[in-house]
């Protein structure tokens, strides 16, 4: 038998927990193997030592823990980070918003150095129609042809 099983097995018997019918046979094997008897004594003193020490000193036995308390996380805590995140995305779009109204509405330095190394400048039309541009199609019959012509 495994030495491992059989002192296993022994702990069991003498807490009780064995089945009769196992309880038997490990009768059995201890009465025909005399290392297993001195073992089994060896056990049997063991365990009725430790039950004598837990019922003298009954402070050595461990207490058992009160159960944790679920932890409740409030709204405002588990809602504060994922209001900050919008927060940050709402002033990033509005940031890049504003970004992009005042690029619509500045002056663009454009063609060649004049002299004296100035640039010219042209101011861009502050009437803003769109980002695409705008035509009229017409059908003219005399010519029997479509007009198009970019509206202003």
């Amino acid at each position: 038998m495994n030495p491992e099983t059989f002192r296993a097995l022994l702990v069991d018997r003498e807490l009780g927990e064995l089945a009769p019918d196992i309880a038997e046979l490990l009768d059995a094997y201890i009465e025909a193997v005399p290392a297993a008897r001195a073992e089994a004594d060896a056990m049997a003193r063991t365990v009725n030592t430790a039950r004598e020490t837990v019922r003298r000193f009954p402070e050595l036995v461990p207490a058992s823990e009160p159960a944790a308390d679920p932890q409740v996380i409030p709204i405002v805590y588990w809602l504060a980070p994922w209001l900050a995140r919008a927060a940050a995305l709402v002033a990033v779009a509005a940031l890049a918003g504003w970004l992009g109204y005042r690029a619509g509405h500045t002056t663009i330095p454009s063609g060649p150095m004049q002299a004296g190394g100035t640039t010219a400048t042209r101011v861009v039309d502050s009437r803003f129609k769109g980002l695409w541009t705008q035509y009229q199609v017409a059908y003219d019959s005399r010519r029997r042809a479509f007009i198009v012509a970019k509206q202003q």
